[in-house]
């Protein structure tokens, strides 16, 4: 299936609209998706509803246009505001659910495969960032086009339904991947910026100094990792917890990462909940390696890579694994900083093409 695709732009308001009246099908299988894994993690529907909700007003003080999108998706989308809210703030929410119920976090949050790789090692001379991201079979992905009066124009790929997006680059060429991380303490610092607002303010920067500033300049409510690069050559790594942050630098030109800690000295679960995470990244940072000149046909084909399938890089559902933990790559996402062009996939990357989009039209 083709990835959506929809021009965003107006006020913040008008953007949510748009993309709630343009995604209706794709929100609605959305919010139908998580009610029934909520469900069966044993999470009522007024706890979801209750902890949504309370991000509201933390979120208006933090970024009122941010809220206002989130209200005008509710708006055209013909849904409560709570429930956009818990598509906005999922991870957060179910990380403090899981917590404040003491339940295994084993299944409250996703995994993925992210990278980056230097001019000196591109074929073409460019700034590349990609990710394999991992998450429930049938949860719906759209890729949006912002242009915009009150910040930088950008393209990004974000779960249908949300304003914040998870990986993308704007106009001046600052682009941003995720991992998912886990650490002690998640879940218990109160309300900070969620990561889906984080993944904005990057999006937001005009520089490689602002872009790192909207990751490790504000207090957090949980742990992520995050690959921000721009154009002319330059990506950094940040892994964050809750309290704390470290960074990784590219070695010999490339970078890669997956869902557990490296620099950070942290207790964490993540190498139980996710033991791939254990050779996912080294195993792409050496495979990047091999190759003196990386091009996007090169690093689309290493996505692919099915060592220790199905827990592979490009991951694949597990039939013996519980309907909780039934994930699949969703999207297979390789950006060009210096063309500001995404490619993504509907599915994942070995068996669904990777579709081409431009921040200019």
């Amino acid at each position: 299936m083709a990835v959506p695709f929809l021009d965003l732009n107006g006020t913040p308001r008008a953007r949510g609209r748009a993309q709630g009246e343009g995604l209706r099908s794709q929100i609605d299988a959305n919010i139908a998706l998580y009610a029934d894994r909520f469900g069966k993690l044993g999470l009522s529907a007024k706890a979801i509803e209750d902890g949504a909700l309370g991000w509201e007003t933390p979120l208006a003080r933090m970024e009122p246009g941010f809220m206002e999108e989130i209200r005008g998706v509710a708006e055209g989308a013909g849904r409560t505001l709570a429930e956009i809210l818990m598509l906005n703030v999922r991870y957060e929410l179910i990380i403090r659910l899981f917590r404040e119920a003491r339940l295994a976090s084993a299944a409250a949050v996703d995994g993925c495969t992210s990278f980056a790789a230097l001019p000196e090692r591109s074929a073409t001379g460019t700034t590349w960032l990609g990710q394999t991201w991992d998450w429930l079979a049938g949860v719906q992905t759209a890729v949006t086009r912002v242009v915009r009066d009150d910040g930088p124009d950008f393209l990004c790929l974000g779960e249908a339904g949300t304003v914040g997006g998870m990986q993308g680059v704007n106009e001046h060429g600052i682009g941003v991947v995720i991992n998912a991380m886990m650490a002690e303490g998640d879940g218990s610092t109160g309300y900070h910026r969620p990561f889906r607002l984080r993944v904005r303010d990057v999006l937001n920067a005009r520089d490689f100094s602002h872009a790192i500033t909207a990751v490790n300049g504000t207090d957090r409510s949980s742990s992520m990792n995050f690959i921000i690069g721009a154009t002319g050559g330059e990506v950094m790594d940040i892994e964050v917890s809750a309290t704390h942050e470290a960074y990784i630098e590219p070695r010999d030109g490339v970078l890669s990462h997956a869902n557990h800690f490296c620099a950070l000295k942290v207790a964490s679960d993540a190498p139980r909940v996710w033991p791939s995470s254990l050779y996912r990244g080294s195993r792409l940072g050496r495979l990047m390696a091999q190759s003196q000149s990386l091009d996007a046909t090169t690093l689309k084909s290493l996505m692919s890579d099915h060592f220790a399938y199905p827990h592979s890089i490009c991951v694949h559902v597990d039939p013996d694994a519980p309907d909780i933990r039934k994930v699949e790559t969703r999207n297979g996402v390789l950006i060009d900083l210096d063309r500001r062009v995404m490619y993504v996939t509907d599915g994942p990357p070995c068996c669904a093409p990777f579709e081409e989009f431009r921040l200019t039209a």
